[in-house]
């Protein structure tokens, strides 16, 4: 990875001069990019030349700081602001899809190969506060393929230079080791005298993915999003790609930087952003075959695509009305596991409940529901769900519930979901098991 970073969690503007054409000088304007996590990459623009695009699918630029970019669009500079005087004026906000920094990249350009970190994953790996006792390997930690697509973790380091005061960092209760390794690092240096050396400051992780097939800039960032969609779920918080990079297959050299607008709100970030022990997670890297999760994903990916977004988006927020979509969601989804494992149409809740969730989880069901009768689980989420979903029906069940049992309910139903899909992923009972106590309050 390049030491300038470009994070989808920090805010940037760049002034520049855009141009829908590379090779023509005639309608070039200034503007103002703007990026935000919140409000996503905007276009903040001035046309007078008459020369200039009232329509396009992707701009040019040259920044102030001297870098080539490309803007994703489509544009269409129809649609904002019109002064009529003397000269006609165009100008306006204007939001695009996704920036890339370093390079004129045309539409027929296909990514090579991408590098790319997610915010948050240190930890999942490997507890922060011990990265120390860890050697940095030139090899991935991890390689693992599907159809036509391969992924690699490996490590990623910054370094500080200490040149001749290695020895002033080190210290030891023994002075004749201390004065040994002294006359060492002195011996290396008079035999070396053109080498340098760094001390590690961080260490860090970061995934390399490539595909067979020839995928554009927006296509891979598809991918990638697939990538981020499995972790939030893995880790039950939003993850999303914070640094990208990628390589063009045209011959060019330089990898170009990618800020996605991802548009988020504010809950979602602060949730993204939160600190997490890794003994505290619900699920960490050494507990799991991630070879085998993450080839398994790409193929499930379609058949979970909602569950994913849930994670990834999530705010932690819930009103009335969300709990009541989060019920009738997860219990329809509850219906498609129970024919997935071939249960009949009267287990449609039953089967799933006493296949996938723990014990603390049934137990949380079971409390909720006997408050109002001792109705069997399966049937009584099948009355609570056809309360909420049809007119015409008596609410007798909503109106004994709370909001608070409303939110329980819809959580445990989707840590059920969830179950599915982990067991799919082949995570043993055990770590299911985990995943769903530790995440069921």
């Amino acid at each position: 990875m390049t030491k300038e970073i470009y994070s989808c969690f920090e805010n940037y503007e760049f002034f520049g001069e855009f141009f829908a054409d590379i090779d023509c000088n005639s309608g070039r304007f200034s503007g103002k990019i703007k990026y935000s996590p919140e409000n996503g990459l905007q276009l903040e623009y001035c046309l007078s030349d008459n020369g200039a695009p009232s329509s396009c699918d992707r701009l040019f630029g040259i920044l102030n700081n001297g870098k080539l970019c490309t803007l994703v669009g489509p544009f269409d500079f129809e649609s904002g602001t019109h002064h009529h005087g003397k000269v006609l004026v165009k100008s306006g906000l204007h939001g695009f899809y996704y920036l890339l920094i370093d390079s004129f990249v045309e539409k027929h350009e296909t990514v090579k190969l991408t590098h790319f970190t997610f915010n948050g994953m240190q930890e999942f790996i490997h507890p922060q506060g011990s990265t120390n006792q860890l050697k940095y390997q030139l090899e991935p930690i991890l390689t693992t393929n599907g159809n036509n697509w391969e992924l690699e973790v490996e490590n990623t380091a910054t370094h500080s230079m200490v040149g001749d005061n290695l020895i002033n960092l080190i210290d030891s209760n023994d002075q004749e080791a201390k004065e040994k390794l002294e006359l060492a690092l002195k011996k290396i240096k008079n035999d070396h005298p053109q080498s340098s050396l760094y001390l590690r400051k961080s260490l860090k992780y970061a995934f390399k993915y490539k595909s067979e097939f020839k995928l554009n800039a927006e296509k891979t960032i598809d991918e990638i999003t697939k990538i981020a969609g499995l972790f939030s779920i893995l880790l039950s918080c939003p993850k999303f790609p914070e640094e990208m990079f990628f390589y063009f297959d045209d011959n060019k050299k330089q990898g170009v930087h990618v800020l996605n607008s991802i548009c988020l709100e504010h809950r979602t970030i602060r949730l993204a952003q939160k600190e997490i022990s890794h003994q505290m997670m619900p699920l960490n890297w050494k507990q799991l075959d991630m070879k085998i999760v993450l080839s398994r994903w790409f193929d499930l990916y379609d058949d979970f695509q909602v569950i994913s977004v849930s994670h990834q988006y999530e705010t932690g927020f819930r009103t009335l009305h969300y709990t009541y979509s989060d019920i009738i969601l997860y219990s329809t989804q509850l219906e498609a596991i129970n024919k997935d494992l071939g249960g009949e149409s009267k287990e449609k809740y039953a089967k799933p409940i006493e296949m996938y969730a723990s014990i603390d989880l049934k137990l949380k069901l079971e409390t909720i529901f006997k408050k109002i009768n001792k109705h069997e689980l399966g049937s009584n989420i099948s009355t609570l769900r056809n309360e909420l979903a049809h007119v015409g029906i008596p609410k007798n069940m909503m109106k004994k519930l709370s909001i608070e049992d409303y939110m329980e309910i819809g959580h445990v139903l989707k840590l059920i979901v969830v179950a599915h899909l982990l067991k799919k992923l082949d995570i043993s009972k055990d770590n299911i098991n985990q995943y769903q106590n530790r995440l069921i309050s």
